[in-house]
């Protein structure tokens, strides 16, 4: 547990399940920030479906046993750097999450060889994203 009590775990490939369930939950503006060619259902699901081909590092914050927030990682093709995106609920973003969040994308990263970790997105406050972003770098 860290991220102020949030259980922060690496998700295997049965937990596409609860990352689809996470981005459904996004508020509208988060969504139409997260998913700039549509914001429905099936945006989510085509989404989720990429993330599966891509064989993206997911890593969930999960409260009281539902996720509240997620770091997608998705490697280049030659496998030596990836692109991050840490999404949360509009409920539970904040800088303390992030920070942890983002700490577990680094390990995670450089456990499956990742030599460089880019940070292309984020949903949250317009302060969290400044303040994470400086952080990331």
């Amino acid at each position: 547990m860290n991220g102020n009590g949030f259980d922060i775990r690496l998700l295997g490939t049965s937990g596409i399940e609860d990352h689809h369930a996470h981005l459904l939950r996004l508020d509208y503006l988060d969504r139409c920030l997260f998913f700039s060619v549509g914001n429905d259902d099936r945006a989510v699901d085509a989404h989720c479906l990429r993330l599966m081909s891509a064989q993206a590092i997911l890593i969930g914050a999960y409260d009281n046993g539902r996720m509240r927030a997620s770091i997608e990682i998705v490697p280049d093709r030659d496998g030596r750097r990836g692109q991050a995106t840490l999404i949360a609920e509009a409920d539970y973003q904040s800088d303390e999450l992030a920070d942890a969040m983002l700490s577990r994308a680094r390990d995670e990263a450089a456990k499956h060889g990742l030599g460089k970790l880019d940070f292309v997105g984020m949903t949250g406050t317009p302060q969290t994203i400044r303040n994470q972003m400086a952080r990331f770098a």
